[in-house]
């Protein structure tokens, strides 16, 4: 039955996302925000809990957390969130940004143009920063 469930998960996710692909935790979105209307306007859209589901299974469901990135900030610039959870970077400023992990530069996104996207699948907690623009930080804190 477990299997079912996520099964019915890793479908729902798809169809949400726009399909699979075989990248696993960079995963680069591409084209403008029309491109992906669902979640450029959602912030924290988690998957439905059925009847008779715990609490356990809840925490154990995806959410995905949109920033934008405009008025040269990561808006907002300090996330709590979960390990698992996907974090979608929107740059709806009017120059290019990135998105790289501060500490050991272990994940990057590519240059992002002005209405471009990216999302990664967060797995530790990391601080952040804009690389083209180094007073643009963020921090992304995984609770349990």
């Amino acid at each position: 039955m477990l299997i079912t469930r996520y099964s019915a998960f890793v479908l729902v996710a798809c169809i949400f996302i726009g399909g699979c692909n075989s990248s696993t935790n960079n995963e680069s979105l591409g084209g403008d925000d029309n491109d992906h209307p669902d979640l450029a306007k959602e912030e924290h859209v988690t998957t439905p809990a059925r009847n008779g589901e715990s609490d356990l299974a809840l925490r154990n469901t995806v959410t995905f957390h949109t920033i934008e990135i405009k008025q040269m900030k990561f808006q907002p610039d300090e996330l709590r969130l979960h390990k698992g959870d996907t974090v979608l970077w929107i740059n709806r400023d009017i120059t290019d940004h990135d998105v790289t992990e501060e500490t050991n530069k272990t994940w990057t996104s590519s240059r992002l143009s002005a209405g471009k996207s990216w999302s990664k699948v967060v797995t530790e907690s990391a601080d952040y920063f804009c690389s083209l623009h180094l007073v643009m930080k963020g921090k992304l804190i995984v609770t349990e």
